[in-house]
């Protein structure tokens, strides 16, 4: 019988939150401990409050899906679990991170239906959360004594590669604002370098638990490509459904960001397309956009063909991680990748 993919991550996520909680538990932050705390105070100055808003930010919810790939896969072909555990833990916290930075840059006030950190605790100690999440992760694999050195520096580096490119994938993005109208092209460029880094983390990284060499590694970033690619056009269609978790639809539209089902209808009615790039210019200048206008723009991506357009690419995306995942983890995983596309090929959040 074939488990779904929330029953087969299930398995895994009290293993990953009791990580989390792990690293987030006295006496360390993040499970760094304080090597520069005043000899005479009670508490290391700023540790509570960190850690106050680290669990806030990992309280939000989410499906975990970073933290529970890498294990489901080792586990899956009977590797070493503890230390997919860690990477995991690891990389679901620096995805956390970016999400507490996205949040403050495009003014984001709601995610997965709940306040976003920065609205709770202001925007520069949102960024200080962010900050650790980022950077914590990547000492808590260099020093953790259960991993064999060439583990922990291959594992390390690999987390550190996609931070450096989810960052460039954010600045990416917030760059595709000044385009006048910007093409689909311009569009998947910025969704690969946001959402592919991590991916390709965690299926490098449960690769090279599994004993990998340099073609199966080669392999696993094709398929983490296909996969960023994958997840986004997915994130647009939630968003254009409403079923994003931060509120009604259109959300991205009410800041300024072209998707690709707007971008995919654009061709059927390049008038309207015009002034919906007006529209567009104008939101992420800061002005707001009436909720009607909003319902709209979305209505017309959905009568010009947008969503079908939208679904047919991820579609594509997802049988291309198939191929390349194939060829890159051990057949053992396939059930739990197959379980993975079977929940992204579902648009209901």
């Amino acid at each position: 019988m074939r488990l779904s993919f929330d029953r087969y991550f299930a398995v895994h996520a009290p293993a990953l939150e009791a990580q989390l909680q792990q690293w987030g538990r006295p006496p360390t932050s993040l499970g760094r401990p304080p090597h520069y705390d005043h000899p005479h105070g009670s508490d290391p100055a700023g540790r509570a409050l960190l850690d106050q808003m680290v669990q806030q930010q990992l309280s939000s919810g989410g499906k975990r899906l970073r933290g529970l790939l890498p294990v489901a896969l080792v586990a899956a072909a009977g590797g070493p679990q503890p230390a997919a555990l860690l990477l995991g833990a690891a990389v679901e916290l620096v995805h956390n991170g970016t999400l507490a930075h996205d949040d403050v840059q495009d003014r984001d006030r709601l995610r997965r239906g709940l306040p976003t950190l920065w609205t709770l605790v202001g925007e520069a100690q949102a960024i200080n959360a962010g900050d650790a999440m980022l950077v914590a992760p990547l000492a808590n694999l260099l020093a953790e004594p259960s991993l064999s050195a060439e583990l922990r520096a291959g594992l390390a580096l690999l987390l550190a590669d996609a931070i450096v490119e989810t960052i460039r994938g954010q600045v990416a993005d917030l760059g595709l604002r000044d385009l006048a109208e910007p093409t689909l092209d311009d569009l998947m460029a910025v969704h690969l370098a946001k959402t592919g880094p991590l991916f390709g983390a965690c299926l490098s990284g449960a690769a090279l638990l599994l004993g990998a060499g340099a073609p199966e590694l080669a392999a696993c970033r094709v398929a983490a490509r296909h996969l960023g690619l994958a997840f986004q056009l997915r994130d647009d269609l939630l968003d254009t459904l409403g079923t994003k978790g931060r509120g009604a639809a259109g959300a991205d539209l009410h800041e300024g960001k072209w998707t690709a089902p707007l971008l995919l209808a654009a061709p059927q009615d390049r008038q309207g397309a015009q002034r919906l790039a007006e529209d567009l210019r104008r939101a992420a200048a800061g002005q707001e956009l009436l909720p009607e206008t909003v319902a709209a723009w979305v209505q017309w991506a959905r009568q010009r063909g947008g969503l079908e357009a939208t679904s047919a690419l991820l579609d594509h995306h997802l049988s291309q991680f198939n191929l390349a995942a194939a060829a890159a983890l051990p057949s053992a995983c396939q059930p739990v990748l197959q379980s993975l596309v079977d929940r992204l090929v579902r648009a209901d959040g």
